[in-house]
């Protein structure tokens, strides 16, 4: 609202309205121009989003391709070679390279929350490298781990990316180097423990610390470093979305996240998920392609418009028994199951097309074939939901990059469901 001067009035009077003016306009102009860089800073996000969906996805078939050659490889060398070795190093790594892929999904929005029971021991162990990479060398980095801790009812690739970011905001409060401290705890949490904590709730929960010897935080800063944008670097140096995006990730995950920390006394990330009674879901191995994956002359339609990804498979589909037709599109895919007089056993398609979607063609394929088997994939674990059709039949998916092995797995275990 605007001051008005009541007349008579003095040269004071007038100076001082006008300074006052102008401290307003100062004001309103540097909200207007914090809001517009939060909305450029989103904008941003978006645009990585979207690049980082992209290429995870494109990648997903190049090493679905790598996978797929491989498997054939390691299969035609005998165990005892030395050859054999070398092509399971690379095998290891192509899965780790995977995984480095579902995590750039997971930070597109492309791929959801896959909770699974998870071993944080584990998932912390398998970060220490990278983490040690990341802090530089004037900080020394030491884990306290339980071991006979709780399995965590989590996302692998989600809380790995919270734990690295709140890992990022610890080696920043100490420019001048010190300690981190990565130390895991079974809770047991009664009403009366709650109390003493905000936002925690009774029950079993696996507890995570993140603990740094640096500048520390007073009340006021504590209250807001949760919130997007906040940050106590100067400008150009954060973006104020690390904690934030931890904060939403555990909160996700039915959890939450306790801060304890002094000015000059470091401070303490305590996560908190919620623990599972059960024991944690061991790593899939890569078996062996072995006879009881073999078809018995089953006829399939592949349609897959990456032609390297096709190839591979409809090559190895056929040496272990099956008769497999080829498609790079959905009109192509109907053109010959017209052509065959619709006598397959089983379509498998890629859930996206270049002239419409795989569960679109699932369902003109089910209008005429109701009793038809269909097992699709894709990069994107979203696409098993994207049609009404993938729900309400259950229809199953294979989620890519997918080894030799468990597409084999995967098409006789949806043979053998009718059986």
């Amino acid at each position: 609202m605007r001051d008005f001067l009541q007349k008579p009035f003095s040269i004071d009077e007038v100076r001082s309205a006008v300074e006052k003016t102008l401290a307003e306009e100062r004001l309103w102009q540097e909200r207007e121009e914090g809001i517009q860089a939060q909305r450029i800073q989103v904008q941003k996000m978006e645009a990585l989003e979207m690049l980082a969906g992209g290429v995870a996805h494109d990648f997903n078939n190049l090493l679905t391709i790598i996978q797929g050659y491989l498997d054939l490889a390691i299969m035609k060398v005998d165990e005892a070679d030395s050859l054999h070795g070398d092509l399971t190093q690379i095998q290891l790594a192509s899965a780790r390279a995977a995984e480095l892929t579902q995590q750039l999904l997971l930070f597109s929005h492309k791929q959801p929350m896959g909770f699974t029971s998870l071993d944080i021991n584990k998932t912390v162990d398998d970060l220490l490298r990278k983490l040690e990479s990341l802090i530089g060398e004037n900080i020394v980095i030491s884990t306290n781990l339980d071991p006979n801790l709780w399995t965590a009812k989590a996302s692998v690739g989600n809380i790995e990316q919270a734990i690295m970011n709140l890992v990022v905001n610890a080696r920043d409060a100490m420019p001048e180097g010190g300690r981190l401290t990565l130390k895991t705890e079974n809770a047991l949490l009664d009403e009366d423990r709650c109390k003493a904590i905000p936002e925690a709730r009774p029950g079993k929960f696996v507890c995570l610390s993140v603990t740094d010897t640096g500048t520390g935080m007073d009340k006021e800063t504590i209250q807001h470093i949760f919130e997007p944008f906040f940050t106590t670097k100067k400008a150009g140096k954060g973006s104020g979305l690390g904690l934030s995006v931890a904060y939403g990730i555990v909160q996700k995950h039915g959890g939450w996240i306790s801060v304890y920390s002094e000015p000059g006394q470091g401070s303490t990330f305590k996560v908190y998920l919620q623990a599972l009674p059960v024991e944690p879901e061991n790593e899939s191995k890569r078996a062996t392609l072995s006879h009881e994956f073999r078809g018995s002359g089953e006829r399939i339609l592949m349609v897959e418009d990456e032609e390297n990804i096709r190839k591979i498979f409809a090559r190895a589909l056929r040496e272990s028994g099956y008769v497999v037709f080829e498609a790079a599109s959905a009109e192509e895919a109907l053109d010959i199951f017209e052509r065959e007089k619709e006598e397959f056993h089983l379509v498998f398609s890629d859930a996206l097309l270049p002239d419409e979607t795989g569960p679109q063609l699932a369902e003109k394929l089910l209008s005429r074939q109701p009793e038809l088997l269909i097992l699709l994939s894709s990069g994107y674990t979203e696409q098993r939901s994207q049609r009404p059709v993938v729900g309400e039949r259950r229809l199953p998916f294979l989620q890519k990059p997918y080894s030799l092995t468990v597409l084999m797995r995967a098409i006789k275990e949806t043979i053998e469901s009718i059986k």
